[in-house]
Parts: structure tokens; sequence; C-alpha cells
């Protein structure tokens, strides 16, 4: 009886131990999903980052690019006008050298004539 006793306690205790072998097996495996997964997650973000990374170095290159050629735009249509006033400015200091000749004559020409 004894022996008997003694053997399903053995039984109980192999059964036992199964079970808790089983038991870290599949908590070791599943830790190993769970970092598998984490580590996959990891790279997503990572990955994620990267393409976020890119589109804005993207974004301010255009942005940059398009600021550019306005100010270039700018500074063409700034060279224009500032052209065009120096035209002007030119054509009224003739004007005003003209009237001065013309003025010179006109009074050369007084002094010239005959007092009667």
């Amino acid at each position: 009886m004894v022996e008997k006793n003694t053997d399903k306690v053995n039984e109980a205790v192999e059964e036992l131990t199964k079970v808790v072998q089983d038991s870290y097996r599949m908590a070791w495996e599943n830790t190993a999903a769970v970092q598998e997964s984490n580590t996959r997650l990891a790279r997503s973000l990572y990955e994620s980052n990267v393409k976020v990374l890119e589109a804005q170095a993207e974004i301010q290159s255009d942005i940059h690019r398009y600021t550019l050629q306005g100010m270039a735009e700018q500074i063409r249509k700034h060279r224009e006008v500032f052209q065009e006033l120096s035209r002007d400015s030119l054509d009224a200091y003739d004007g005003f050298l003209d009237s001065l000749s013309s003025y010179h004559k006109e009074v050369s020409k007084g002094l010239e004539e005959p007092k009667d």
C-alpha cells in the first residue's frame, strides 16, 4: 500500500514537474514572441520616422527652392524698376542741362545784340 501511495506521489510529482516545465516553456515562447513583436514595432516606428524626416526634408527643400525663385523674381523686378528710374532721372538731368544751355544761348544773344 505504501508502495502504491509512493508510486502515486511519484506520478503526481512527475506530472506536476511536466506541467511546470510546459508552463515555463510556454512563458519563454510567449516572451520570445513579445520581444520579436516589439522588435518589429520598433523597426517599423524607426522606418516610419525616417520616412517622415525624409518627407520633411523634401518639403523644406521645396520651400527653399520656391522662396529663392520668388526672391530672384523680386530682384529682377526691382532691377527693372531701378533701370527705369535711372533712365527717367538721366532724361530729367539731360533736360535740365539742355535748359541751361538754351538759357545761356539766350543770355549770350542778348548781350551780343547792339543796344540802340
